[in-house]
């Protein structure tokens, strides 16, 4: 059996998202490793800072999520007020009087 110089697939791409809730399990686990023998040391850090790194992430999508809903319903009250108050406007917003 000869061994591939190439990283296997499953290790590229886990079978489960990696999340914060994930990491928090983890650091539980091996918590209770290092607590025992110090040698899950390096585990345990390289997990916490996964996690700092994770909430991070989700904090920033978030606020871009946010920021874009935001944009997003900027431009929509744009267009309603640009509708209903431009005489070039579809019918229904057109006012009687320039009719």
């Amino acid at each position: 059996m000869t061994l591939s110089a190439r990283p296997s697939t499953s290790r590229m791409h886990p079978a489960h998202p990696v999340d914060t809730m994930r990491i928090e399990a983890a650091l539980v686990k091996v918590a209770m490793l290092v607590a025992e023998d110090a040698a899950f040391a390096p585990i345990f850090e390289r997990l916490e800072a996964e996690l700092a790194a994770a909430v991070k992430k989700e904090r920033r999508l978030s606020e871009a999520q946010r920021r874009a809903r935001a944009l997003l319903a900027q431009k929509a009250m744009r267009a309603t007020s640009v509708a209903t108050c431009s005489s070039d406007a579809p019918l229904p917003y057109r006012s009687r009087s320039s009719r």
